[in-house]
């Protein structure tokens, strides 16, 4: 274990937001480079791109990575985030490599699902990070973070791509797997939660708060059971859910979407252009909502993310027209993954982070039977223009019900439990 003195360098805080970048940027390619995969994997598998078969190793994804973030985040609470994010890393890379060798559906299925684990576990580390180690810009700090899974891949695509056409998919999922083991596998030593009580040298919160009204926080920490009491919370969710299925729904079929719409060339550069639209977007949007607040944030940036995928369904066929819409859409729509780990640190505390938000991200694993599956359903009996009016309208409501949020109020009684059980636990450790 690193001593405290050692955790506490003014530096250190700012070296786990580059690791947990960089380890984020890594995994990302689970999800944001998947559709590159779709066309070699369609020939080997005698099956459309976008078919419901082959769109179902992405919604098992989506559901493997939501899913374990829950328990990884709960494991870290209790035990500090390094061991299981080694963990993480190592099944990550396993997962590529397997991937690779995979000569049948259901062994694909398997074999990414596996990997995706790692996935959640990466994801889920390296955002309570941002929430525990910067109280006082956890919209930065969230933002910076996401760039690393929102715009890792516009770096990490074109090499992919590269691999898959002058050598194979196989050779791709390889260096990439072994990439994966090794460099996360040695940043996740490094991580590593503040301790206890702990705040950055000269935050006040009280003066925090007077100076940055819009953001709104509770004053308790909430466990994951107190929570789910809160009818903020289930907002929270089914906002979440819409605007993760609707964005999802594209991010994974951006290939076969464009060639439906006749942007055959434009579509694979809207798979290198989306992450990098994506992870910008969390970025300035995560540090705007430090200033403007997290849900009048969240208002602005999925409304306009809606407004785009209506657009995108009705354009006439200008490819700059469509790439123009695809960037809006990405900016947008990727900041939900640097708004909701802020907003759910800021209504319910510091202390559970890693299991709140992990449940809180489950939505995600909802989101991806309709992105992966469902959206392939409706693409493939009904259309592309279809589907994409129902994603906007989805992206739409979200905005709206984020206008509906406020703090929590942690119920007395519970508050009474609370102050029992810490001053219990802190004579004890006297």
């Amino acid at each position: 274990m690193m001593s405290n003195k050692w955790l506490e360098k003014g530096w250190f805080r700012w070296f786990l937001v580059v690791a947990a970048t960089i380890s984020m940027a890594l995994v990302s390619v689970y999800e944001y480079s998947w559709t590159l995969y779709t066309v070699p994997l369609g020939k080997v598998f005698n099956v459309a791109p976008g078919s419901a078969a082959l769109g179902l190793t992405f919604t098992i994804y989506i559901i493997v990575q939501a899913l374990s973030m829950f328990v990884a985040g709960r494991i870290a609470d209790r035990y500090g985030p390094r061991l299981i994010s080694m963990l993480g890393g190592i099944v990550t890379g396993i997962g590529y490599v397997s991937s690779a060798f995979a000569n049948s559906l259901p062994l694909l299925y398997l074999t990414y699902g596996f990997g995706s684990i790692g996935v959640g576990i990466i994801y889920g580390t390296a955002i309570s990070t941002a929430v525990r180690w910067f109280p006082d810009k956890r919209g930065l700090a969230t933002g910076i973070i996401e760039i690393g899974f929102g715009g890792g891949s516009f770096a990490l695509s074109p090499l992919i791509q590269y691999i898959i056409t002058s050598i194979s998919y196989r050779t791709a999922l390889v260096y990439l797997g072994i990439t994966q083991l090794v460099v996360i596998t040695l940043l996740a030593y490094f991580f590593a939660y503040p301790p206890p009580q702990w705040l950055p040298k000269g935050f006040n919160a009280e003066e925090y708060e007077r100076k940055r009204k819009m953001i709104k926080r509770s004053k308790s920490d909430f466990s994951v059971s107190q929570m789910v009491k809160t009818w903020q919370w289930w907002v929270i969710y089914i906002a979440f859910f819409l605007i993760v299925g609707s964005g999802l729904s594209i991010i994974g079929h951006l290939i076969p979407y464009g060639r439906s719409l006749g942007f055959s060339i434009a579509a694979v550069i809207a798979v290198f252009l989306f992450p990098f639209a994506n992870g910008l977007g969390r970025f300035v949007m995560g540090t705007v909502s430090d200033y403007l607040g997290r849900p009048y944030t969240m208002t602005l940036s999925f409304g306009i993310s809606g407004i785009s995928m209506l657009s995108v369904a009705f354009i006439p066929k200008i490819a700059p027209l469509y790439l123009a819409l695809i960037f809006l859409t990405a900016f947008t729509w990727g900041p939900l993954f640097s708004l909701f780990p802020p907003l759910v640190g800021d209504y319910y505390g510091p202390k559970h982070s890693g299991a709140n938000y992990g449940l809180t991200y489950t939505a995600k694993a909802l989101a991806g039977i309709f992105a992966g599956y469902g959206a392939s359903v409706l693409f493939t009996s009904y259309g592309i223009k279809e589907t994409l009016v129902i994603t906007g309208l989805m992206a739409i409501i979200s905005s709206i019900l984020a206008l509906t949020l406020r703090p929590p109020k942690m119920p007395t009684a519970q508050i009474a439990s609370t102050e029992s059980q810490r001053d219990s636990i802190e004579s004890k450790t006297k």
